[in-house]
């Protein structure tokens, strides 16, 4: 039963209420909320249980059900690059997509004042896996606004069960980026009813460093602390290739939409960054900080507001694990709005697999239920561990933030019905 829910208290329904009444679900962890009448609160409160079902939807495997996603779009983002960008479209050109019986799309968005160049090839690049499209913004709007509103756009428009894989202009990938895409589709999302609801994607680069610690990218090996399985699972979202189901970013522009606004994140802090150290900018409230993470202090990023959405819900990405930390994608680092100028071998590039058997892989890759599960600073950790540091970061928050309630209303769980 639907039940539309009042302005009141939200709390949340203890394990021994939801036994009493006889909630289940089919799924590892379930959320429920319960209203409750109580005069002294003004503040909602959220949280996020970790229950385990009498049903395990880990126990169906993806790969004897029917194959139903939509679509899978390849996504480029670029500018005033047009070296790079001739040469990453003509790797994607080239690329493999034997095993896949319909068409891929492509989707190239530039920023405004484009390179002439870029908007010229373009125009004239020749796609023959399927439909292309290009997209030019009419002014400059930077990295973060291309990610947000191009690829907002894009998963607004797409069925619900779309793969979108994001490339930025400076990026190279392997001729087989497709087939490891496949792979993990036929293992871990052939549709959504096997799909986790709390995977927002996949990476076709591997984790090389922890970017959360401050300071930053202390170098870190994924295969001498999980071994050899072919895929992990992360909480840290990725930026280098990176395929988002387009359901879960819909979800997530849900929450950035009000996340960006004030008094949640001030955008004039940023104006003034010349010889400011990042811990001195004054971005978005304190009461908002990810606890022990680098990323409260990254500005103009799209990605610090991922790992807040990713963190505060529990939600996992999937990274290859493959010899030698080989990527199917990967980036050059050169010199751009993230990246300074320095010439310094740079720990987070990883070089490009030279193939990638789509066969093996799906012998190789391990079961959902089997993957390892990494925390922010890539220590192994459980899926139910991740929901409770969210759980408890959301309380938090609701403590201590008592105008943050239309940020927790998009941030912990869609409060407008209940099950029961």
């Amino acid at each position: 039963m639907r039940v539309k829910v009042p302005r009141a208290t939200y709390l949340l329904i203890s394990m021994r209420a939801m036994r009493s009444l006889s909630i289940c679900l089919p799924s590892l962890y379930v959320l429920c909320i319960m209203v409750m009448e109580k005069q002294h609160f003004e503040t909602p409160v959220f949280e996020r249980l970790a229950v385990i079902s009498e049903v395990d939807v880990y126990s169906v495997d993806c790969r004897n059900t029917d194959l139903r996603v939509e679509e899978i779009q390849v996504h480029v983002i670029g500018w005033r690059r047009p070296g790079q960008t001739k040469a990453l479209l003509e790797q994607l050109e080239k690329s493999n997509y034997v095993g896949w019986n319909t068409s891929v799309p492509l989707y190239i968005h530039l920023d405004g004042g484009a390179d002439k160049e870029v908007i010229t090839i373009s125009e004239e690049f020749h796609w023959t896996h399927g439909e292309k499209q290009l997209d030019v913004q009419p002014k400059n709007v930077g990295l973060r606004e291309m990610w947000l509103s191009s690829l907002g756009s894009a998963a607004k428009s797409a069925g619900e069960n779309t793969l979108m894989i994001i490339f930025e202009d400076d990026m190279s990938t392997s001729s087989d980026y497709f087939q490891w895409i496949l792979s993990v589709v036929d293992a871990y999302g052939r549709n959504k009813g096997c799909r986790d609801s709390n995977l927002v994607g996949f990476s076709l680069s591997p984790i090389r460093v922890d970017e959360m610690t401050k300071p930053p990218f202390k170098r870190w090996d994924a295969r001498q602390t999980i071994g050899k399985d072919l895929a992990y699972l992360s909480i840290v979202p990725s930026s280098w290739g990176a395929a988002y189901w387009s359901d879960r970013w819909n979800e997530f522009m849900e929450f950035v939409n009000v996340r960006v606004e004030p008094p949640y994140y001030d955008m004039n802090a940023e104006e003034n960054l010349a010889g400011m150290q990042y811990d001195d900018l004054k971005l978005t409230p304190k009461e908002l900080y990810l606890p022990d993470v680098r990323s409260n202090v990254w500005p103009k990023s799209w990605k610090r507001f991922m790992v807040d959405w990713m963190y505060a819900r529990g939600l996992v990405m999937l990274y290859p694990n493959l010899p030698e930390e080989m990527a199917l994608a990967t980036t050059m680092a050169l010199p751009g709005e993230h990246v300074g100028a320095s010439r310094k071998m740079n720990p987070r590039v990883a070089e490009l697999a030279v193939s990638f058997d789509r066969e093996t892989g799906m012998v190789l890759l391990p079961e959902y239920r089997d993957l390892s599960v990494l925390d922010i600073h890539n220590n192994p950790t459980t899926f139910k561990e991740l929901v409770l540091s969210g759980t408890n970061f959301l309380k938090g928050v609701q403590a201590s933030c008592l105008y943050c309630n239309d940020l927790l209303r998009v941030w912990a769980f869609d409060v407008n019905a209940i099950v029961n």
